[in-house]
């Protein structure tokens, strides 16, 4: 079968270790003589038995076995919602000794990793349900045909593979097991269609008008040259057939005062997208607001509000098109920067999580008062797509801590959707599209380095498509993404890869947006970045292309 790049990584669920000698041993066989280019097992037991446990732990470990013992601390509903988020993440689930824990975790999510239930015993076999199970696993004819007996209809999907314990040495079970995992990941969906937008490849242009800590000001739609440039640069991009861009309005050179708006930074550029046909996602919070809004008070959220609907009477009056919105860009990002690394304005520490909230009820807002003047309107929310790994995974400790920063990635879609913090005033209606910002260093070492695809506990990028819709079955847009330098284009080629391995197995990912599609100058040093198509010199009122990126995009 067709892989892609990277190894699959296949978990393995078990209710206890001690209880599942034959089990264990078919792990271990596998684990002795599957590629580890192609299969990484994993492991994770739901209750400990002392010393036997431990045991089997450093058995498995020493065959290069992830073990995942989170759950042993874990009550039965805290164990469900634990494997809630992890399942996702892996290519195809086997439980075994009919797990409890598995069916109320897949029954929580959008979207579930193909199951294989693996069973020694017809009691096993005969017990709990088996509408998610694609194979019934039986070690004894005995232990497939009551498996067969649940599954009707399906009976053919009960199958025998003998007992490693019993034929520990038999190349046959090796090769049977080869043949059921190609057979279940090649039981795909089919490719969900694109519907949403006007392009499956976008272009982002960068907009950040943040305060740095020295009180300089940013304004990346000037430094590019987009704000003058804004028609030309749609038409170019026309021109290579990407018809739907991110572009963003400075809400601190539109709002002078308190609902007194000046639109002549923003009319140019709505129009020009007008005139070209451009369909636009417009960011109305790119990290800056005006000077004189105190972003920690009730006022910031009530003057964005009515920035808000003044913006979507601006948009419903001058076009006739559904019109797009990212409400506030990456608020974990901008939470962490502003809140409690003091990288930019407000400047603060320890507050990371207050300001995180108060985003969030920044943007409920603003939809609310988008959706009483254009009903029709689309929101795009846009969060990076992060990875956080321990440096040592046997430590109980950093596995621990490093996924708890992880899962935090979530907190502003729940909160958004009203899981998390209802009193924010979110609603799932409100969590519409799902934006997955993703680069380079996404993914690190808990307190430490970036890593790259090269290291044990990297994370294929697929994984955290199939994740993301797992947790909230909503459409989703790759909403940045990009590297510089040489990377651009092989870095281009890997997502695409990514996003299309994401929807074989139906994931609706709905495109895939280059950022910032222009070079542009950073943040901190004015250095130059070289990671966007077209270059930031204008001559003959076009912009220089990146021709290895324009390749690999297929455009040229």
């Amino acid at each position: 079968m067709e892989r892609g790049r990277g190894a699959l990584d296949i978990l393995f669920v078990f209710a206890c270790l001690a209880d599942a000698d034959d089990e264990l041993d078919t792990v271990s066989l596998l684990a002795r003589h599957l590629d580890p280019n192609e299969y990484r097992i994993h492991v994770i037991a739901c209750f400990h038995e002392a010393g036997t446990s431990e045991q089997h732990h450093a058995r498995l470990e020493a065959l290069g076995v992830d073990i995942d013992p989170a759950p042993y601390d874990l009550s039965f509903d805290e164990t469900v919602n634990y494997l809630a988020q992890k399942i996702p993440s892996f290519a195809l689930i086997i439980s075994c000794q009919n797990v409890a824990d598995i069916y109320p975790a897949l029954d929580r999510l959008y979207w579930q990793p193909p199951l294989i239930e693996y069973g020694r015993l017809v009691a096993h076999a005969l017990a709990g349900p088996k509408h998610f199970t694609r194979r019934y696993v039986g070690t004894s004819s005995e232990v497939r045909d009551a498996a067969a007996s649940r599954m009707a209809g399906r009976e053919q999907h009960a199958i025998l593979i003998p007992s490693a314990r019993d034929f520990p040495t038999d190349a046959r079970i090796i090769t049977l097991w080869e043949k059921l995992l190609d057979e279940v990941l090649e039981d795909r969906q089919s490719p969900p269609p694109v519907s949403i937008f006007q392009s499956f490849l976008q272009g982002g242009f960068e907009c950040s008008t943040h305060k740095r800590s020295d009180g300089r000001r940013l304004d990346l739609l000037v430094s590019t040259g987009h704000s003058t440039h804004a028609e030309a640069d749609y038409r170019q991009l026309a021109s290579y057939h990407i018809r739907t861009v991110r572009d963003g309005l400075r809400w601190h050179l539109i709002e002078g005062g308190a609902g007194q708006y000046d639109w002549s930074s923003f009319l140019p550029m709505l129009r020009a997208a007008k005139s070209c046909q451009m369909q636009v996602i417009w960011d109305l919070l790119h990290y800056g607001w005006p000077d004189d809004i105190d972003i920690w008070t009730a006022k910031f959220v009530d003057q964005f509000a009515g920035f808000a609907r003044a913006v979507a009477k601006i948009i419903r009056d001058e076009m006739d098109d559904v019109p797009f919105y990212c409400p506030v860009n990456e608020i974990s990002f901008h939470a962490w920067a502003g809140g409690e690394a003091a990288y930019f304005k407000p400047h603060a520490r320890g507050r990371g999580f207050e300001l995180k909230c108060q985003l969030a009820r920044a943007a409920i807002a603003a939809m609310n008062e988008i959706l009483l003047v254009d009903p029709r309107a689309r929101f795009v929310h846009c969060e990076p797509a992060i990875n956080i790994v321990p440096e040592f995974p046997s430590n109980k400790a950093q596995r621990a801590e490093a996924e708890g920063r992880r899962v935090a990635q979530f907190q502003a879609f729940d909160m958004i959707a009203g899981r998390l913090w209802p009193q924010l005033g979110g609603e799932e209606k409100l969590l519409d599209i799902i934006g997955l910002n993703y680069y380079p260093n996404n993914q690190w070492i808990l307190d430490g380095p970036a890593i790259s695809s090269t290291h044990a506990q990297y994370r294929p990028f697929r994984t955290m498509l199939t994740e993301t819709y797992a947790r909230y079955g909503r459409p989703i847009l790759i909403s940045e993404t990009g590297a510089e330098g040489d990377n651009r284009g092989p870095w281009f080629r890997m997502i695409a890869a990514e996003a299309k391995a994401a929807r074989n197995v139906g994931i609706p990912v709905e495109g895939i947006c280059y950022y910032p599609i222009i070079d542009h100058l950073g943040w901190d040093d004015d250095r130059d970045c070289q990671s966007g198509l077209l270059s930031r010199t204008v001559i003959n009122g076009q912009r220089g292309v990146h021709l290895p990126l324009a390749q690999a995009m297929g455009i040229i």
